[in-house]
């Protein structure tokens, strides 16, 4: 077996005794890559790109929600021998500054949406907690994210007519690891019973911008709102504070869709500081993306599907009152809008955006839900 360089070998930086691409694991869900967001009233701009070295796939997906439709082009390469080269298809990445700036550019491709943008971060990423789970004692998930606002300026393109984006709010992750849902779908059978289903019954992540601050919370809850878990924080020029709780109180109209709401975020002192969010656009659908079996083979992101694709599809997202998604899956398994852009009213009056990720996994009592939701 003959092992390659790759440019970023240069860099005193290897975790593994290998090239710098080739990762400690083989598990073939390992993967990296990023997201992001760019939104203002009537529009949700998203894009992500990912690495998946042991399927040796390089993917991601760009994208827009304008006039009640979501437009979705999805891509895939061969990583190597590229694999220092952060561009598939019609898309590139260009990171600038680390931690900072990037360069998103999305070209001419069939959905009819282009863009050329640089999102800044509004303040310092949150490291979030590792996220670890396992399945009759097989790895599941165990993965690493940061996350934060940012402000987006450039141009957007839609079917020709082209207009000036000047710091749009958005915001932006990075994960690396090991994700069951990236990858080929490998079931992880036993023979002992499981022990309990998953807990989880509501998520809610949340990276925001208002006024001088900039935040970043999620959350987990149970069936009866009790939390499994939090994290937060709030960026004041060089100020740091670290959150403890939130409470909620978030509205809807028939079928789960979320409108807006309430929440106060409870810092480590025991100071609360309360915040009002309106959902000003159609939510975006990740099987959009590519995710939760959205490409149209049917398959996950991070499988190899040949030395270069590109695909895209468009749905409409405008009835609030039922999911949408792609024509190649049946409607039972269509996971429906999570990506939400909303205002943001906060203490004094201040005044922002907020990205609001919002998942329904079943029976949450809190707001009445009953019922099974997302697809398996």
């Amino acid at each position: 077996m003959t092992l390659r360089l790759n440019p970023f070998d240069d860099y005193p930086f290897h975790q593994a005794i290998a090239p710098i691409d080739i990762p400690v694991t083989s598990d073939p869900h390992f993967n990296d890559g990023y997201w992001w967001s760019f939104y203002a009233p009537g529009y949700y701009g998203f894009c992500g790109l990912r690495v998946h070295p042991n399927s040796n796939v390089m993917d991601g997906y760009a994208g827009l929600v304008v006039g009640g439709e979501q437009r979705n082009v999805r891509f895939s390469r061969a990583l190597r021998p590229r694999a220092n080269d952060l561009a598939v298809g019609p898309f590139r990445l260009t990171i600038e500054e680390p931690m900072v700036r990037q360069r998103l550019q999305l070209g001419p491709n069939e959905t009819g949406v282009e863009f050329d943008v640089v999102a800044e971060a509004s303040g310092s990423m949150t490291l979030e907690e590792p996220h670890v789970q396992y399945r009759h004692g097989v790895v599941l998930n165990h993965l690493l994210r940061y996350s934060g606002a940012t402000r987006t300026t450039g141009t957007v393109s839609v079917d020709g007519d082209s207009f000036a984006i000047d710091r749009w709010y958005g915001a932006r992750d990075h994960s690396w690891g090991i994700r069951s849902t990236m990858g080929p779908h490998i079931p992880i059978r036993g023979t002992e019973q499981r022990m309990s289903s998953d807990p989880r019954a509501i998520r809610i992540w949340v990276p925001f911008e208002c006024g001088d601050e900039s935040g970043f919370f999620h959350t987990h809850e149970d069936a009866q709102g009790n939390a499994l878990d939090f994290q937060g924080v709030i960026h004041r020029g060089d100020e740091t504070i670290e959150l403890a709780s939130v409470r909620h109180a978030f509205e809807y109209e028939d079928g789960r869709r979320l409108t807006g709401g309430t929440y106060t975020l409870v810092d480590v002192g025991g100071a609360e500081r309360a915040y009002r969010f309106r959902v000003v656009c159609p939510p975006a659908h990740p099987q959009g993306f590519g995710y939760t079996r959205g490409w149209s083979d049917g398959g996950n992101p991070g499988v190899w599907r040949g030395e270069l694709v590109i695909e895209s599809n468009r749905f409409d997202v405008s009835d609030p009152l039922a999911r949408s998604g792609a024509d190649h899956l049946p409607r039972e398994r269509w996971l429906g809008g999570t990506e939400f852009a909303c205002s943001l009213e906060g203490p004094d009056g201040a005044v922002g955006m907020a990205h609001v990720e919002h998942m329904i996994y079943g029976s949450y009592a809190p707001y009445g839900f009953e019922g099974k939701w997302l697809p398996d």
